[in-house]
């Protein structure tokens, strides 16, 4: 064989390895480009958000919002705290409006009247002063044909029978017989006609007619009497 033969069967065999060269390194290539494009493919799947996590997204939104106006409603309850403090306050007031006044000597001479007729059985009280003390009632009442005489609290909490057991004068018994409206309505009655502390509370007569003779000291310190009639509990006359 001629050396130029051998030349270009050298040169063959390497064209042969550099073709054989390539294609392995082709495969190699296209099998590294295959597993790229997988994983090229696995990371933009997870990166793709789904209609799963989007909802999932909203409900922790809700929740927040939840959470607000939970404290919202939070908020709502001081509110109805505050107006538990004004109703306590209106509690106050009636309170106040009980005290001396108006209604608070009515209901002070109601109580005495009441706590005076159940001390004493049968009992009707015809008479009410208040103690110079200012600290109760000296009470008269009416037993059948007697008088007894009894001192209440100011608060009709007690009652203390006082001696004597009088015989009842003649005017009295008639004065009583024609009673129809009792001593505390026409105390009510007058305190609502003049303001001021009631100082007693009497029967009598005024101008021919059977009347409660209701003695109020006003604000000026002045003693104004108010007769209210015993059968339907009009006034019948104010003296100042």
């Amino acid at each position: 064989m001629k050396h130029t033969d051998q030349k270009t069967l050298s040169l063959a065999a390497l064209a042969i390895s550099a073709l054989l060269l390539t294609g392995c390194g082709d495969g190699g290539t296209g099998g590294g480009g295959g597993e790229e494009t997988t994983d090229g493919a696995g990371t933009s799947a997870p990166a793709e958000p789904t209609g799963t996590e989007d909802p999932t997204a909203g409900d922790g939104s809700a929740t927040p919002s939840g959470t607000a106006t939970g404290d919202e409603s939070a908020s709502a309850s001081p509110s109805g705290s505050a107006t538990g403090d004004e109703s306590a306050s209106a509690s106050p007031s009636g309170t106040a409006t009980s005290s001396p006044g108006a209604g608070g000597e009515a209901a002070a001479v109601a109580g005495a009247v009441v706590a005076a007729e159940e001390a004493v059985t049968g009992g009707q009280v015809f008479e009410l002063d208040r103690k110079d003390d200012e600290d109760g009632w000296e009470v008269k009442l009416a037993v059948g044909d007697r008088e007894k005489e009894v001192d209440v609290a100011q608060d009709g909490s007690e009652v203390t029978p006082q001696e004597g057991d009088d015989q009842l004068d003649q005017e009295d018994r008639e004065r009583i017989a024609q009673v129809q409206v009792p001593m505390e309505d026409a105390v009510r009655t007058a305190l609502d006609e003049v303001d001021g502390t009631l100082d007693g509370a009497q029967l009598d007569t005024e101008d021919g007619t059977t009347v409660w003779e209701v003695d109020i000291d006003d604000p000026d310190g002045t003693s104004v009497d108010v007769y209210v009639n015993v059968a339907n509990g009009s006034v019948v006359k104010v003296d100042r």
